[in-house]
């Protein structure tokens, strides 16, 4: 009976070694500091002139010696954004350091105390250049009034066709907190960081738009909704 029980418990423990240990999937928090991190695109949803929402290739608006940028999390919630290869200044700091912190079951994420490698837009409109609507030969546009001539008379306007361009130019922001951005699609290789940040647009719709009033644009608080993307490597 006694060699039985021995020979049992060699096969218990046989067993119990040969069985595969549980597989442990790593934290969001443990990914994100295991690897470096780059920009690799994203986008910016502002709002033109007339109102309408628009969006814009954030990597069209960084600087080239920005591109090589990448960001590094330590073990202490401190973390590191180098300046990669090139400079945009000689006398640009290897790195810059910042905190964070993730909360809500690692949905969300505050990056602070110096972050600051986030661009804005800001919007110009050119002055007006005028066209017609005959190119060949060049004639101009006519108006034929209607509502405010003596009855069974018609008053003719004429008038040049006006063309508005918006210009969209960016600027850093500097010492930029960023509070309760979401990680979005979160995965081993790559995430995304949406988040909003309040800037000002021009507004030409009503009696700003053109003639015949024509009032200049005017200067409207809003929202430019970024979503941006970062790549390991």
């Amino acid at each position: 009976m006694k060699y039985f029980f021995l020979f049992l418990s060699a096969i218990v423990l046989l067993t119990a070694c040969t069985q595969p240990s549980p597989e442990v999937t790593p934290s969001t928090e443990n990914l994100m500091r295991s690897r470096q991190w780059k920009l690799s695109g994203g986008t910016m949803t502002v709002k033109k002139p007339d109102g309408k929402d628009t969006n814009l290739q954030y990597l069209d608006f960084i600087p080239d010696c920005y591109k090589d940028d990448y960001m590094k999390f330590d073990s202490a919630h401190f973390g590191l954004y180098f300046t990669g290869g090139e400079k945009c200044d000689a006398s640009d700091p290897d790195s810059r350091a910042f905190t964070w912190r993730l909360y809500n079951n690692d949905r969300y994420i505050d990056l602070f105390d110096g972050f600051n490698s986030i661009f804005a837009v800001t919007q110009n409109i050119e002055p007006y250049r005028f066209e017609t609507l005959s190119t060949a030969p060049l004639e101009l546009d006519t108006i034929i009034g209607r509502l405010d001539t003596t009855p069974g008379f018609l008053k003719q306007f004429i008038v040049l066709d006006t063309i508005r361009e918006v210009h969209f130019t960016s600027y850093p922001i500097h010492e930029y907190d960023l509070y309760g951005a979401e990680l979005v699609d979160f995965t081993e290789g790559s995430f995304k960081l949406k988040f909003s940040f309040k800037t000002r647009r021009l507004d030409s719709t009503n009696f700003h738009a053109g003639p015949p009033e024509n009032y200049p644009p005017i200067d409207l608080p809003d929202t430019t909704d970024y979503l941006l993307t970062y790549r390991a490597f």
